[in-house]
C-alpha cells in the first residue's frame, strides 16, 4: 500500500523526479487525449541527474488541443471527477482538514445579492482593464499554481499561452514544471513570477534575476504556504506520485519556513520589478505592506489548502480594501467560478480577481484553447452580469450594486 504525500511531499518527491495530477473537463475526446500523450514528452523535462523513472511510474498527461464547450465553470471539476484517478482528482481539488474554508470560500459569494440599475442607458460593457501598468482584457488573471506538467503535457506552457490569447495575465509558480524562460517565450500576454524562497538567499536571488531578466513584469511573493497542507480523501485513498515531473526551477521543494519583512525587503533589494504580496488576510497586515512599499496586496487563503478555518477571502476583502485605501491595487482569489463572483469582488473593492483551480482542468481537457475557453465563458458571464446591472466599464462597479437588506 503506497501512503500519502503531503503538499510538500508531493513537491519534494516532483523535485527529485516524482509527479503530481490536476485535470479535465467533459468529452470522451479527453479521455482520449490521455492516450495520445507520450511518457517521452514528459521525461524530456527531467533532470539528467535524476535516475530515470520505471515505465508503471510515469504519469502521461493529455496533449489534446481543443475548445471546449463549457456550461458553468463548476462542469469542469465534476467531469474531472469522471475522469481523473480518485487519488488524483482528490490532491487537485480537495482542500485541507475539514474543507471548511474551502467551501467557505463558494458558500459566501452565494450569500451576497446583487442589487441592479435600471433604464440608466449604458452602451455595451468593456471587461478591459489596466493591472499595474498591464493592459489586460478583464480584471481575471491566473493565480500560481504549481506542477502544471500534471494536467497537460505542456504543462505551464499551455496555461500561460492560453492565458495570454485571452488577453489576460499569467501568474508562473516557483513550482513549475517548465522554466521560466520557457514560459516566458510562450506568450506575448503579460506575465508575473511568483516566488517562494530558499533558506539560502542565493538561489532566490538567481530566480528573481532569471524571471526579471525573462521579461516578467512582477513578482508575487506568497507569504501563507510555508507548511504543507493535507487532504483527508488523499490520505484516505494511499495516493502517491509517479517521479517524472522535476521542479526544474527551484531544484527544491523545501522553502524559507520563516518568513519576515526582512524578506519582503530582500525581494525589494534584488529586483526592479513591483512586489505583490499573496496571502494577505488582515487589515494590519495590508497597512503595514503599504507602509513598506509593496505594490499591490492579493487577498488570499490559498484556495482552502492550508490553514483550514481561514475566513472566506470575500469576507475579508472589504476590511482590506478600507485598510490600503486606494494607495495600491488589490486582487482576490479562491472560490471564482462565475461572472458575478467576479462581479461582487469588483463591488466590495478588489481591483482584479485571480482564477485557480478552473485553469488547471480546462488545461487538462483542452490544452492552451482549453484555458482560453475558460475564459471566454467567465467573461461572457461577467459582460452579461454588467449589462443586466446597467454598467459600461469595469470602474463604474462598486458597493451600490451590492444589495444590504
Amino acid at each position: 500500500m503506497s501512503h500519502m504525500l503531503s503538499r510538500r511531499e508531493f513537491l519534494a518527491a516532483a523535485a527529485t523526479g516524482a509527479a503530481a495530477s490536476a485535470l479535465p473537463i467533459s468529452v470522451a475526446s479527453a479521455q482520449a487525449s490521455n492516450t495520445e500523450s507520450t511518457a517521452g514528452s514528459i521525461a524530456g523535462n527531467a533532470s539528467t541527474s535524476a535516475p530515470a523513472p520505471a515505465a508503471a511510474d510515469i504519469y502521461v498527461a493529455p496533449t489534446g488541443e481543443r475548445e471546449l464547450v463549457i456550461g458553468s465553470l463548476d462542469d469542469l471539476e465534476a467531469q474531472a471527477r469522471k475522469i481523473l484517478p480518485p487519488g488524483a482528482f482528490a490532491y487537485i481539488a480537495s482542500g485541507a482538514d475539514n474543507q471548511v474554508t474551502i467551501r467557505s470560500n463558494r458558500e459566501e459569494l452565494d450569500r451576497i445579492r446583487l442589487l441592479p440599475r435600471y433604464l440608466v442607458g449604458k452602451p455595451a460593457p468593456d471587461l478591459s482593464t489596466t493591472l499595474l501598468g498591464e493592459k489586460l482584457s478583464m480584471p481575471i488573471i491566473t493565480a500560481p499554481m504549481g506542477a502544471q506538467g500534471l494536467a497537460h503535457e505542456s504543462a505551464e506552457i499551455g496555461a500561460a499561452r492560453g492565458t495570454g490569447e485571452a488577453g489576460t495575465l499569467y501568474t508562473m509558480s516557483t513550482a513549475a514544471n517548465r522554466t521560466i524562460e520557457e514560459v516566458a517565450a510562450a506568450t506575448r500576454g503579460p506575465k508575473w513570477f511568483q516566488i517562494y524562497l530558499h533558506d539560502d538567499r542565493g538561489p532566490s536571488r538567481e530566480l528573481l534575476q532569471r524571471a526579471e531578466a525573462a521579461g516578467f513584469t512582477a513578482i508575487v511573493f506568497t507569504i501563507d504556504a510555508f507548511a504543507p497542507g493535507a487532504s483527508d480523501e488523499t490520505v484516505r485513498l494511499g495516493f502517491s506520485f509517479p517521479p517524472n515531473l522535476p521542479l526544474v526551477n527551484s531544484k527544491t521543494p523545501f522553502f524559507k519556513r520563516s518568513l519576515g519583512w526582512d524578506d519582503v525587503e530582500f525581494i525589494q533589494r534584488t529586483t526592479r520589478l513591483p512586489v505583490i504580496l499573496k496571502g494577505v488576510v488582515s487589515p494590519e497586515l495590508a497597512r503595514e505592506a503599504v507602509k513598506r512599499g509593496v505594490a499591490a496586496i492579493q487577498v488570499s487563503n490559498h484556495g482552502g489548502r492550508g490553514l483550514d478555518g481561514i475566513p472566506a477571502t470575500i469576507t475579508l476583502l472589504p476590511g482590506i480594501v478600507e485598510a490600503v485605501d486606494g494607495r495600491v491595487p488589490v486582487i482576490m482569489d479562491s472560490g471564482i467560478r462565475r461572472g458575478t463572483d467576479v462581479f461582487k469582488a469588483l463591488a466590495l473593492g478588489a481591483d482584479a480577481v485571480a482564477l485557480g483551480r478552473p485553469v488547471l482542468y480546462g488545461l487538462a481537457l483542452g490544452g492552451s484553447r482549453g484555458v482560453k475557453s475558460v475564459y471566454d465563458r467567465i467573461a461572457a458571464e461577467l459582460q452579461r452580469a454588467m449589462l443586466i446591472a446597467g454598467v459600461s466599464t469595469i470602474d463604474e462597479i462598486n458597493s451600490d450594486y451590492i444589495y444590504e437588506g
